[in-house]
This record gives structure tokens, C-alpha cells and sequence, in this order.
């Protein structure tokens, strides 16, 4: 059994892939579980097709799946004559590579995590009449996905309210699965995260993250209140790798020879040990991206500062669902001056009646099946059959 994985743009929409694929193989062993021995046993093979740069190459290296770079272009919410040439130019050639190499491995099914990297292989897939799922991590569908939906054999949802976002003539082919998140994830402890970054089992620990590029608005504003958050908690801030170094050299001097110095960990970028930020941490800010997924997963009180210029201004309606669930604060980045994140902040952490009910309210939020219902859809379409026949129970 073939399958392509496919998306691109950011890492939000290549690392729910990790459960995926963690699930597709577990499922594979359980299908040749019933396969008499006297049977040769088919193999299952998993690439990825889309944009392909250092950390997306490195990623799925670890996963023993090989990542191959199909070119498409970028469609910029502003005027510039890149996009002229990204549509005449780099699209087209992405389309032309991706129906090759989608015609050279033949997949049984192709799943996009969307994203403009998906178009190419989606639209190759598609010529070749292979099945196709999409999924969608945000809680309104992004500009990929929403064009691509015509050519979809289910359309899996991470949000409920995504549904409504999707045009009627294509809702009957959505699956409200949730958005997979790693295994691995739900099994780490606050003891497991303070173990492995050195944070003492007493202190209280803030998370701040502004996603995988970092978000400088949301940097300068912790550092004009990092003095007094170190004196109750201990920082483990992900400043984005282009801001590390000018940060620390502020920090540096704004904590200077401060008792509670250590208690400020800046990072660039967290790959492997974000999981363990996630798991030590007692609340969160960050942007509202499909990251939240992960710490919904692990129950973890929020604060969240939708990006503005987010596509389709995904950020701001995630965090506007994740609010009216009583599952986390938002704070529009406009109100982010130092006084109103403080005040945030202090309530995030110390408002147990408030974190307590944030934690029981998220559990309406969480699939913790995302992963295996997605696999178990692919391996029915690849048998050919009906997208919802095993899914009955979650077709709303």
C-alpha cells in the first residue's frame, strides 16, 4: 500500500503528520495481523510531496519518510509581481513535476494537511482519480483547502465549527476526526518536562511561544514585564531563531546579576523538547495557530494573541471558538501593551476556579482518535470503499 502526504507553507502544517503516520503504521500492522501466513504481506510505503525545506526534510527523516520537494509558488495577501510569477511559473511547473511523481509511485491515497505546498500534488492526484482526504486544522478552512475541496473524497475537521465554514455543496464529505496529535505527547508528566530542562519540581512554569517563526510583538511585550514574571514563575520563552541572540542580550542586562536570572529560558526554536515545555508548563501564551491542538491535548489554561495577518484570519477565529468553549483568554494583539498582558498572565496563573474550569471545558475540544480514525479512512478508501462507512458515529 502506497500513501503521499502532502502540505506546506508552515511547520503547522507538517507536524500533525507525526501522529499520522505513528498511526497509519500501527493500523498497517493490524491489517497484516489477519493475513494468513501462507500470504505475502503487501508493504506500506509513505512519502511526502510539497514544500520541502531544512526542518521539514529533517522531520520527516526522523520518521523514515522520504520528503520530496515539489515546487508551487505562493499566493501573497498583498500586491507583488511575485505572484504574477508564482502562478505563471512556479505552479504550473510544481503541477507538471507533481503529476510525474505522483504517476511514477501511483499512491492508493493521498492525504493534504493543506496549505499552499498541497495544491501541486492534490491537483496531480486528483487527474489521476487517486482518493484523496483533506484535513483541516483550523476552525475556519484556509484558501487552499477551500479550493481544493471539489476534488476531495472526505474532508476531515479539527474543529466542529469548521463545518460551517465549509460550502454546503461539500459538506456531506466532511468527518469531524479532530486534529492528530502525537502519542507520545499525552504520555509525558510535569516531572518528565522540569526533569529534562532543568526546572526545579516546585517552581511554577510559564510557556510563552509565538509559534515556529517566532512573533516579535509578543517578545517585546514579555520583556517589559520579565522582571516581575520571574519573581513568581519560571519563563520558558520560544523567541523564533531570528530573534534568539537580540534577546538574550536583552536579557542579559535586564536581569543582570537578578537571583531569579535562571529562571528565564529563552530558546529559538523547540522541536523534540517542545513536548516537555508542553508537559512542565502550568499555562500557555501563544498565537492561536493549529499548535493549540497540542496543548488542548494536554489541558493546559491559555492565553492567546491571534495573529492578525493569519490567513483567512484563521488565529483570530480559533481563539475566538477556544474562548466561547470556556477553554481559554484571548487578547487581541492590539491590546497587548505590557499592563493588559501582566494582568492576563497573573490570572492565567493564579485563578485556580478559572484554570480549573478552562481544563474541564477542553475536553469537548479533544480527539484523542484523530490519528487512528485517520488511518482507518485512508485504509478504506485505498479498499475502495465509501468514505463514511466506518465512520457513521462522527458524521455530523
Amino acid at each position: 500500500m502506497r500513501i503521499v502526504l502532502t502540505g506546506g507553507g508552515t511547520q503547522g502544517h507538517v507536524i500533525p503528520f507525526e501522529p499520522i503516520i505513528e498511526a497509519l503504521r500501527l493500523r498497517y500492522l493490524q491489517v497484516q495481523a489477519t493475513i494468513p501466513a501462507s500470504l505475502e504481506p503487501a508493504k506500506l510505503e509513505i512519502q511526502f510531496f510539497g514544500v520541502v525545506d531544512t526542518k521539514t526534510k529533517d522531520f520527516f527523516a526522523h520518521y523514515d519518510v522520504r520528503a520530496t520537494h515539489i515546487p508551487s509558488g505562493k499566493w501573497r495577501r498583498y500586491f507583488s509581481l511575485l505572484n504574477f510569477f508564482d502562478m505563471a511559473v512556479a505552479l504550473p511547473f510544481g503541477i507538471a513535476s507533481a503529476l510525474v511523481r505522483i504517476f511514477l509511485v501511483m499512491p492508493d491515497v493521498v492525504i493534504s494537511k493543506g496549505g499552499y505546498g498541497s495544491l501541486p500534488t492534490v491537483l496531480a492526484a486528483a487527474f489521476y482519480r487517486i482518493p484523496i482526504i483533506l484535513h483541516e486544522s483550523d476552525a475556519v478552512p484556509g484558501a487552499a483547502n477551500l479550493w481544493l475541496m471539489k476534488f476531495a473524497s472526505a474532508i476531515t475537521l479539527g474543529f466542529t465549527a469548521a463545518k460551517q465554514a465549509v460550502p454546503q455543496k461539500y459538506r456531506y464529505r466532511t468527518i469531524i476526526t479532530g486534529t492528530p496529535v502525537r502519542g507520545s505527547l499525552r504520555m509525558l508528566t510535569s516531572i518528565d518536562g522540569k526533569k529534562a530542562l532543568s526546572i526545579k519540581a516546585e517552581e511554577k512554569v510559564l510557556l510563552v511561544s509565538g509559534g515556529s517563526q517566532g512573533a516579535q510583538q509578543i517578545n517585546e511585550a514579555v520583556l517589559q514585564i520579565l522582571a516581575r514574571l520571574v519573581q513568581d514563575f519560571t519563563v520558558i520563552h520560544v523567541t523564533g531563531e531570528a530573534h534568539l541572540e537580540s534577546i538574550k542580550a536583552v536579557t542579559g542586562e535586564l536581569l543582570g546579576q537578578s537571583a531569579r536570572r535562571e529562571a528565564y529560558k529563552p530558546y529559538g526554536y523547540l522541536t523534540d523538547q517542545m513536548p516537555l515545555a508542553l508537559a512542565c508548563a502550568d499555562g500557555v501564551v501563544s498565537r492561536a495557530g493549529s499548535g493549540i491542538i497540542e496543548q488542548i491535548a494536554l489541558r493546559k489554561p491559555m492565553l492567546l494573541i491571534p495573529l492578525a495577518s493569519a490567513a483567512s484570519d484563521h488565529q483570530r477565529v480559533n481563539a475566538r471558538v477556544l474562548e466561547a468553549a470556556g477553554a481559554a483568554l484571548v487578547l487581541e494583539p492590539t491590546n497587548i501593551g505590557s499592563h493588559l498582558l501582566e494582568q492576563n498572565i497573573l490570572q492565567l496563573m493564579n485563578d485556580e476556579a478559572l484554570r480549573n474550569k478552562m481544563v474541564e471545558n477542553m475536553a469537548a475540544l479533544d480527539f484523542p482518535k484523530a490519528g487512528p480514525d485517520m488511518a482507518e479512512l485512508a485504509f478504506s478508501l485505498a479498499r475502495g470503499l465509501a468514505p463514511g462507512s466506518a465512520f457513521s458515529d462522527i458524521i455530523l
